[in-house]
């Protein structure tokens, strides 16, 4: 059982690979266009993401939106792909 319980624990601190794809579902809280950056308040706390020109959905990114967010780790930073509205 304890064999168990180190490579889960394990498996859960490894980083993800650069081309692995998350989202996330919350309220954002700040839009920083001049930093190019978001801020949303999740189950987990508040999370800081990088968004960029190519970042689809950033009509959607109004403070106080509940939103979707799908973002990727690039460069040990996680740059969101896509912002969808509600949830």
């Amino acid at each position: 059982m304890k064999t168990i319980a180190v490579v889960l624990l394990t498996l859960m601190l490894l980083p993800l690979p650069a081309w692995a794809a998350a989202e996330m579902t919350g309220t954002l809280l700040k839009v920083d266009k001049a930093k190019n950056q978001i801020v949303v308040r999740t189950d987990r706390g508040e999370e800081t993401l990088i968004v960029n020109k190519s970042t689809k959905g950033m009509e959607h990114a109004r403070e106080g939106a509940k939103v979707t967010v799908k973002f990727s780790a690039q460069d040990g930073q996680p740059k969101v792909t896509e912002i969808i509205p509600g949830n």
